[in-house]
C-alpha cells in the first residue's frame, strides 16, 4: 500500500458529532469529544449551543498534596457576545475529529452568523490554533475567554488570570505544602480581528470580544507553558510564547505538524480490507502518539486528556497490567520510542521501589512475610505498589497480595530490547530495572527440595493468593532469560540468574468443564473468598503467561496451545473490561482460528467504539490502545526466533502490512493475496541471524539482497539468512 493510499484511508476515518451536547468532554476518564495532543498538552473538544470551548490539559501538570493526581488546567472558549440564555439547538452544527494531520472541524453559527472553525495542536510546540472563518453576512462580535479551573474543582488549587498588552492569559497552581507544587499557564493571542471595547479579566479569566468580518478568519492562538514541580511565573512564559508567533511562524508550524504526522503514520501501515478493524487500528495509533512522546513525561491511565481534579484511580499509573498495557503494539508497530516516557516514570520511582523490598514487603501478605521473613523485609531487589505517580510518588499505596508489578514493569522492557536490539538501553535503562527484579525473586522465592524447584506465592488476581502463579512465573522467566542470554554484554552477571530460570515450575493447568486448561495456581492452592482456578467471564489473568510475558507462541507445541486455545474458550472473557488489551492478542499468539478471532474482535469493537473512535469503559482509557498488537499478531509473529507472515490471518482474506518490527530488530513487509504470500520484504536493522518460516511450503524461495539478485535459492520450513545492518531482503516464491 502506497502513502497516497494510506493518506485516503486515514483522511475517510473520521470521528463525526452532529449536536452540542459534548457529552463526556468533562470526564474523569478518557474523553468521549474530539481529542488533540502532542506527548505534553491535550485539547478536548466541549462547549455547548452556540459556543466553543477546548479544555486544555498539561501531561505534567500534576498535584502532590495530599494524593499525586493530574490536575485539569483551564481552556479557551470562542462564543457571540449577543446569544439568548435559551438558544435553540444549533442545525447546521457537525464537528469532526480528522487524524492524518490532526484537526477538528466545526460548522456552527454563532449570533445567526455560520462560522467554520478549524483547530489543529503543533506537534512539537505548546501551541493550539484556532482558525474561524465567517463564510457569510452580516459581522458578529464574538468573545474570547481565557480560562483557569475545572467543572469538578479541587477548592485547594488556585486560579488567576489577566491582560497583558492585548494578550490574555490564564494559571493555575496546585494545593502547596507538599513534595512539589505545580503551576501551568495558557495564553491567548487573536489575530485578524479587531477589539472591540476593553479586556476584561475576574480571578480565573481573562476576555476580549472582536468583530469578524463576513469572508474574514481570525486565528485564536493559544499557548501552553509550565507544569512539571515547582515552575514559578509560568503565565510570564506562555505570554511571551504567544507573543513570539506571527502570520508566518503559525503557517511554519502548521507545515512542521503534518509533516510529523505524516512521519509517524509512515512508520508502519496495515491493510486489512476491514473497515471496522481499520477503523479501531488507526485510532488507537492516533491516541498513543497523541499522548506519548520521548521527553515528556508519560501519559497515566486516561492519556494526557484531564478535564477535571478528581480523574478515577488518580489517573495515575497503575503497575498491575494497566499503565503497561497501552505500549503492547508499539514495538512491533516501529513505534519503540512511544514507550520511553513509561520507563522515565520507572526509573524516578526504583530507589522507592529498593526501600519498599527492603522495609515494606510485609505489607504484601503480613502472615506469609512473617513465616518467611522476620525482618519484614528482603536483602535487595525492588518492591512496587500498585499505583505510583511521577516524580517517584505514590499514589494507590495497596499491594492487593500482589508482587507482580515489576515484572509486568520489567516486561516492556524486556520488549523494547528484544525488538530494537539497543544495546545502550539494555544497559544503561533496562539492566537496573531487570536486575532488581530478579534480586528481589532470588530471595522471595521458596526452594522446594523435593520438587527440585523453585516455589513462588503470590496473588494473580488483586486480593487473592496461590502457588506458583502462572503470569509471574512466566513474566520471570521472560526477564531471566534476557538477563541469562545477554550477561556477557551486561555490567554485571550473577550465577543464580541461570539456577532460577533452569528450575521455575511449568505453567500450572487444571480440568474445567471437562476440559484441560490453563490455571492462576497450582490447583489446590488458592487462597481467600474466590478460591477458583479459573474464573471464567473473568480477567484473563491466567493466559497472561501467553501476552505479555511470551511464554506460548504459534511455534508452541500443538498440544499446549490447544490447551491455551480450549482455556480461552473457557474464559470467554472477549467483552470482559480489563481483558481487551490482551485477550486478542492472547488468542493471535496461541493461533486461535483467524476468521473466529477476527468475529470477536469485531463484535467487542462495534459495541464498545465511543462517538471519538475510542473504545469505551466506565473505568479505563488509553489502554485499549494496547490491542493494536493483536492486529500485529495475526500478521506477523516472530516466536522462538523464527518470523512467521501472515500466521494467523484467514486465507481468503486479502491483506498487507509495512515495516511491521519483530524481534530481533528486522522490518517486516508482506502482502496476502487470493491466499498466497505474494513477496516478503525485510530490512534488518542491526544485523543478525533471520529465521523464517517459508511462506510458500514445498517450494523454494528466491531472494534479492539490497537490489541484487543471487543466484542462492533457499528452502525448507524455515530458512535462514545472516545479516548486517541495513541489509534489505526481497522474497519470492522460487520455481520448483
Amino acid at each position: 500500500m502506497r502513502w497516497d493510499r494510506l493518506r485516503s484511508k486515514l483522511e475517510a476515518m473520521a470521528a463525526q458529532w452532529d449536536d452540542q451536547a459534548y457529552r463526556g468532554a468533562v470526564s474523569r476518564t478518557m474523553p468521549d469529544t474530539g481529542l488533540l495532543g502532542n506527548g505534553d498538552v491535550g485539547v478536548t473538544s466541549g462547549g455547548r449551543v452556540g459556543a466553543e470551548t477546548f479544555y486544555l490539559s498539561k501531561g505534567d501538570f500534576w498535584n502532590a498534596h495530599p494524593e499525586p493526581m493530574p490536575a485539569a488546567l483551564g481552556g479557551v472558549t470562542i462564543e457571540p457576545v449577543r446569544q439568548a440564555a435559551d438558544a435553540a439547538p444549533d442545525e447546521v452544527f457537525r464537528e469532526r475529529l480528522h487524524i492524518l494531520g490532526p484537526a477538528i472541524r466545526t460548522e456552527m453559527a454563532m449570533d445567526g452568523v455560520r462560522l467554520a472553525l478549524t483547530t489543529w495542536l503543533a506537534a512539537d510546540r505548546n501551541v493550539l490554533v484556532t482558525e474561524v472563518t465567517s463564510h457569510e453576512g452580516p459581522s458578529v462580535e464574538l468573545m474570547v475567554s481565557a480560562f483557569s479551573g475545572a467543572e469538578l474543582a479541587q477548592s485547594a488549587y488556585t486560579n488567576s488570570a489577566g491582560v497583558e498588552g492585548g494578550t490574555l492569559w490564564a494559571a493555575r497552581a496546585t494545593t502547596p505544602g507538599g513534595a512539589w507544587v505545580s503551576r501551568a499557564a495558557l495564553a491567548t493571542r487573536v489575530f485578524g480581528a479587531e477589539p472591540t471595547g476593553e479586556p476584561m479579566s475576574a480571578d480565573h479569566a481573562a476576555r476580549q470580544a472582536f468583530v469578524l468580518a463576513p469572508g474574514a478568519t481570525l486565528r485564536v492562538v493559544t499557548a501552553v507553558a509550565g507544569g512539571g514541580r515547582d515552575c514559578v511565573h509560568p503565565e510570564r512564559q506562555a505570554v511571551a510564547d504567544a507573543n513570539s508567533l506571527d502570520n508566518g511562524g503559525l503557517r511554519h508550524l502548521r507545515r512542521r505538524t503534518t509533516e510529523w504526522w505524516a512521519e509517524y503514520w509512515s512508520k508502519s501501515w496495515v491493510d486489512l480490507g476491514d473497515e471496522v478493524l481499520e477503523r479501531y487500528y488507526y485510532p488507537a495509533q492516533y491516541f498513543l502518539g497523541s499522548s506519548s512522546r520521548p521527553g515528556k513525561l508519560g501519559p497515566g491511565l486516561h492519556g494526557i486528556w484531564t478535564t477535571t481534579d478528581f480523574p478515577l484511580f488518580h489517573g495515575d499509573y497503575h503497575l498491575n497490567y494497566n499503565a503497561q498495557a497501552p505500549y503492547h503494539g508499539v514495538y512491533s508497530s516501529n513505534r519503540p520510542d512511544l514507550a520511553l516516557p513509561f520507563f522515565a516514570v520507572i526509573a524516578d520511582y526504583l530507589p522507592e521501589a529498593r526501600q519498599r523490598a527492603r522495609h515494606d514487603l510485609a505489607r504484601v501478605n503480613p502472615r506469609y512475610v512473617a513465616a518467611r521473613f522476620p525482618t519484614g523485609g528482603l536483602p535487595g531487589g525492588a518492591l512496587f505498589p500498585v499505583g505510583i505517580g511521577p516524580y517517584g510518588s505514590t499514589t494507590d499505596d495497596v499491594y492487593l497480595n500482589q508482587v507482580s508489578n515489576i515484572l509486568f514493569t520489567a516486561s516492556q522492557y524486556v520488549e523494547y530490547y528484544d525488538y530494537t536490539r539497543d544495546e545502550r538501553f539494555l544497559r544503561d535503562e533496562a539492566y537496573p530495572v531487570l536486575r532488581d527484579a530478579a534480586e528481589f525473586f532470588i530471595h522471595y522465592l521458596e526452594w522446594d527440595a523435593d520438587a527440585g524447584q523453585y516455589a513462588l506465592w503470590s496473588g494473580p488476581h488483586e486480593g487473592s493468593w496461590g502457588r506458583n502463579s502462572g503470569p509471574d512465573i512466566a513474566l520471570l522467566c521472560q526477564l531471566l532469560r534476557l538477563l541469562v542470554e545477554r550477561e556477557h554484554g551486561l555490567p554485571s552477571s550473577d550465577p543464580r540468574w541461570r539456577h532460577l530460570l533452569e528450575h521455575l515450575p511449568a505453567v500450572p493447568t487444571t480440568c474445567e468443564a471437562g476440559q484441560t486448561v490453563f490455571a492462576l495456581v497450582d490447583p489446590g492452592t488458592m487462597r481467600g473468598e474466590d478460591a477458583r482456578e479459573i474464573r471464567p467471564g473473568d480477567n484473563t489473568v491466567n493466559l497472561e503467561f501467553v501476552h505479555p510475558a511470551g511464554r506460548l507462541g504459534v511455534e508452541s507445541p500443538v498440544e499446549q496451545r490447544r490447551i491455551a486455545i480450549d482455556t480461552v474458550e473457557v474464559m470467554n472473557s472477549w467483552e470482559q473490561d480489563n481483558s481487551f488489551p490482551k485477550v486478542f492478542t492472547q488468542a493471535a499468539r496461541m493461533g486461535y482460528p483467524p476468521e473466529r478471532l477476527i468475529s470477536r474482535f469485531r463484535a467487542v469493537i462495534e459495541r464498545r467504539q465511543g462517538p471519538n473512535l475510542r473504545i469505551t469503559d466506565a473505568w479505563h482509557g488509553i489502554e485499549k490502545s494496547g490491542a493494536v498488537e493483536a492486529i500485529n499478531s495475526m500478521l506477523v509473529q516472530s516466536d522462538s526466533g523464527v518470523i512467521r507472515v501472515f500466521p494467523v490471518w484467514p486465507a481468503d482474506r486479502d491483506a498487507s502490512f509495512h515495516q511491521l518490527r519483530q524481534r530481533g530488530g528486522f522490518l517486516v513487509s508482506a502482502a496476502q493475496v487470493d491466499g498466497v504470500v505474494k513477496t516478503v520484504e525485510i530490512t534488518s536493522t542491526v544485523g543478525g541471524l533471520l529465521r523464517l518460516r517459508n511462506p510458500w511450503p514445498g517450494c523454494p524461495i528466491q531472494q534479492v539482497v539490497n537490489r541484487s539478485t543471487t543466484d542462492e535459492v533457499m528452502s525448507g520450513n524455515v530458512v535462514a539468512f545472516e545479516t548486517v545492518a541495513g541489509d534489505q531482503l526481497l522474497l519470492t516464491p522460487g520455481i520448483t
